[in-house]
Formats: C-alpha cells, structure tokens, sequence
C-alpha cells in the first residue's frame, strides 16, 4: 500500500460509493474508494491517496460489509485472494498495514482480533450518514434503478435508523445552538457581530475577554470566509473544547456546521470553508 496521487478521486456528486471510518486520530478521517481500490485520509483540509490494491481493498470491503460481526480468517482469505493461494502470513500483513494506515497499529480498536475467531471492524469508526464535513458535499440520492452494493444493503435498515436519530439530534442542536445568540440567549453569553461585505459574523463567548481574543484570533477566517461568500450569509462563530466551532445558517432555515481545532486555523483549505457557506 503506497502513497499515491495517481488515481482519480472520485468528485462529489460522482456514483463511485465512498464510506467514511475515522482513524485513530482524532482529526483524521479516511474515505474508502472500494471501486478505485483506495483510501484517502483527510487531516487539516490536506488530502493523502493511499493505494491499497487489490487484495488490501477487498479485505476492508470484506470487513465493512458486517461491522461488528467476526469474519473468519478462512473468509477473508477467499474474499481478498479469491484467485490464488495464500498462506496466513499475507492475511496477517494486510491486516497489519491496514492498521498502520487507520492509525490503529497501537490501540487495535478499529480492526479487533478475536483470537481462533478472526476479526471484525468495530462499527463505532464507522460515519453514519457522512456529513458535510467529512465528504466535502452532500451525495446526490442514488438511482432507484441502480443495485446497491451488498455492504450497503446489508445495514439499510440499521442506517435508516441513525439518519432519523441524526435528523433529530441535529435539529435539536441547531435549536439549542441558536438559543446562544437569539433573542433569549442568556445574560451571561457576550457577543459582538461583524458584517464583512456580504458576510455577518456573530461571535460568542460567555467571557468578554476571550469574545476579543476569539475575534483577533479568527480575524483571518472570517476574511477568507467574506472572500468566498458568494451570496449573503450569516454565520456564528465560538470556540468550544480547543476547537472553533462555525455554523451557517442557510436560507432554507437549515444549517451546516464546520469544526476546526485550534492547530488548523491556519491550515484549513478554502474548499473545506467554502462547504460551509450557503
């Protein structure tokens, strides 16, 4: 498995199935191609390819098509070296790298061993849905006339459940988001707001301090935000937990959200910004 910037990243909007895992690293995700046999991690707005050929693909589809459920050694060895005989080592190298790459070679908790079992890909790395965030734009709905691949049938109705859930967190987050600087935010919540051409930037601190630190700090993303603004947006803006939280109200009365810990201010891309905006 080789860094590499050769083969075509699938474009948002593109009917090439990505799925989502987050790594060992809290600011890292990695995004599955098992159409282009590859994964790309995503840290910071910067992107790194990573070919995992054929057999290495196949054995992470194979463990994506039930996560949480034990997959036998036997298994997968038929299902990333359908055409050749293999002995256990190469098993035992794919899933080492593997590792390496999701930054799971210490913990071991993304791809588990049960010993005499096999293994299995714990499900709580898994994203479900993507958001905004991680993909970089929401997926077009898939034609009705197109199968779906088995490891996306097989948990329909399991992800059918988180999107409601989701659904129902997020609107209650947003609501509870929106309570900081409505008309009923609390006495103890400062702020101050900022248009910047067609940009309205509201930010929010519960120490009048810290609100002019937070200013002076994101000074600068707020004037790259006001450049890519191609429309009339209003955007509210604090720093929670070491990380700076950014949500957008959009016109539809909905909202996206964009987290950014504080070591990424300065490394963020546009793009990553720009899929924030309306």
């Amino acid at each position: 498995m080789n860094s590499s910037s050769d083969t075509p990243l699938a474009e948002p909007g593109s009917n090439i199935a990505c799925l989502i895992i987050k790594t060992g690293r809290s600011d890292c995700y990695a995004h599955f191609y098992p159409a282009l046999y590859q994964l790309t991690l995503v840290r910071g707005g910067i992107e790194e390819k990573i070919d995992l050929g054929y057999s290495g693909s196949r054995l992470l589809e194979r463990l994506l098509q039930e996560p949480g459920e034990v997959v036998s050694r036997d298994e997968l060895m038929n299902h990333a070296w359908a055409d050749r005989v293999v002995g256990q080592g190469s098993l035992n190298q794919q899933i080492y790298t593997l590792r390496q790459v999701l930054g799971d070679e210490k913990s071991r908790e993304i791809i588990q061993t049960l010993p005499r079992r096999g293994y299995l890909l714990n499900p709580n790395y898994l994203v479900y849905p993507p958001s905004i965030d991680d993909i970089g734009a929401v997926s077009e709905p898939p034609d009705a006339s197109t199968p779906q691949p088995a490891f996306l049938r097989h948990h329909s109705r399991q992800r059918a459940s988180w999107l409601i859930l989701l659904s129902v967190f997020s609107l209650a987050g947003i609501a509870l988001f929106a309570t900081l600087y409505g008309i009923s935010q609390p006495r103890d919540v400062h702020d101050s707001e900022m248009t910047l051409g067609s940009l309205k930037v509201r930010y929010l601190d519960q120490d009048a301090h810290r609100l002019q630190q937070l200013i002076l700090q994101t000074h600068g993303l707020s004037s790259r935000l006001a450049v890519l603004a191609s429309k009339p947006a209003h955007l509210v803006l604090r720093l929670h937990g070491g990380f700076y939280e950014l949500l957008c109200l959009q016109p539809n009365g909905g909202a996206r959200s964009l987290m950014l810990h504080e070591s990424q201010l300065s490394q963020v891309a546009d793009a990553q910004l720009s899929r924030c905006l309306p």
